[in-house]
């Protein structure tokens, strides 16, 4: 079993061993990281993570570093030399997961094979994050999430019609794959551990496939119609009213009452019961084809009350809608509060941070935030003399340059 401070956590006893950099792998190591599970974060003893130094540092504190790799211990170790490999190869013994996002290739140039992994561990499950996945043409490419949020079509489909293709400037692409890579490792332990195989395997997830496998049937619309998503602005295809609308205090708002029901209270509470028996607004497919029109009129409305009185009337109604929010009004909003949406930590220099907090919510076993992102090396001494390291021969090998 695994050393963990989260004693309750629901992956409490699972043992992660993670060779990856900025956010895609490291996002998968820290969701298990949040739940309970132990993980080992390995840099390169020189360069380290990017992550460190991504964005900017204040007072020694970067917000990237701190949040996407919390709950982890962080050690240095060079596994493309000789040396390395056997450490790695020690540390993965008794491993359940190995989370790396090398470009294809590349640890197998080091020597490093899961079939070798295999043999001194059946049960380890392997999760490679690339750009374009193991196979297929780009696979030898570099990838990263913006090129992934270009390729998938998200940035041809995103912005408004007579502007250009809009990249979203937080790492959509690299979360999905973070995202699926944990889910495809879950999926494994219950085959490997409840359906009792017994056997580990690899998992193959690429950028690319990641944001693209989101964005909706785009593929079989295309199929059917042979018409790819054009950029509508805030607008959807499936629904209307749904945009975003300007209050009398300058602020914005978003609605969306696709449906029947909140669509009538909504003509109601804007004084137009009538609109409902109008051809143009009496279903969901006419207020779509109709859209220009109808969201004058919301427009209308809006603009002629403050965002806090349409909050009061649009929550007393029941009429789906959010304030355009930035992190400052989530920072102090009641409901993020109750939820611990924004969690206070600690550092270890007595710091405390504010930081966003560990979901999804478990009742028997929630997660926490127990450590943020620290120093470079800061468990090597730990971890390294679990695997039976003396002092002395840490000492040695940073000296040399493989720790």
């Amino acid at each position: 079993m695994a050393e963990n401070t989260n004693k309750g956590g629901a992956l409490a006893g699972l043992r992660v061993v993670e060779c990856a950099t900025v956010v895609a792998g490291p996002l998968c190591g820290r969701l298990f990281g949040d739940f309970g599970a132990e993980v080992i974060h390995v840099e390169h003893p020189k360069k380290g993570d990017p992550l460190r130094d991504f964005g900017f540092t204040i007072d020694g504190i970067n917000p990237w570093w701190k949040y996407y790799d919390r709950n982890k211990k962080l050690i240095t170790l060079d596994i493309s030399k000789p040396r390395g490999r056997e450490i790695l190869f020690d540390m993965l013994k008794d491993a359940d997961i190995f989370i790396e996002n090398f470009r294809p290739g590349r640890l197998e140039a080091w020597n490093i094979h899961y079939e070798d992994l295999a043999k001194i561990n059946p049960r380890l499950i392997m999760i490679r994050v690339t750009g374009y996945g193991q196979t297929g043409p780009y696979s030898s490419q570099p990838g990263f999430g913006t090129i992934a949020e270009a390729m998938s079509g998200f940035a041809e489909m995103t912005g408004e019609p007579d502007g250009p293709p809009t990249l979203p400037q937080f790492p959509l692409a690299d979360t999905c794959a973070g995202f699926y890579a944990t889910m495809a490792a879950m999926f494994a332990i219950y085959n490997r551990d409840i359906v009792g195989t017994g056997k580990g395997q690899v998992i193959d997830v690429s950028i690319w496939e990641s944001l693209f496998s989101i964005l909706g049937p785009n593929a079989l619309v295309n199929h059917v119609t042979g018409r790819s998503p054009r950029r509508i602005g805030n607008r959807a295809p499936t629904s209307a009213p749904r945009n975003t609308y300007k209050t009398k205090d300058d602020r914005w708002i978003t609605i969306a009452s696709a449906t029947q029901t909140t669509a009538i209270r909504m003509f109601e509470l804007m004084g137009m019961p009538d609109l409902v028996k109008d051809p143009r607004f009496n279903s969901n497919s006419n207020r779509v084809k109709n859209v220009d029109e109808l969201d004058k009129l919301v427009t209308a409305w809006t603009t002629q009350h403050t965002r806090d009185e349409l909050s009061k009337v649009l929550h007393a109604a029941e009429v789906p809608f959010g304030p355009i929010n930035n992190v400052a009004d989530i920072m102090t909003d009641p409901h993020a509060i109750a939820r611990e949406m924004i969690v206070e930590h600690t550092d270890v220099d007595g710091r405390k941070l504010r930081m966003e907090g560990v979901f999804p919510k478990m009742s028997a076993t929630p997660g926490r935030v127990n450590r943020v992102g620290g120093a470079l090396g800061a468990d090597n001494a730990e971890v390294f003399a679990r695997i039976g390291l003396t002092k002395e021969q840490i000492a040695e090998l940073s000296k040399s340059g493989i720790i």
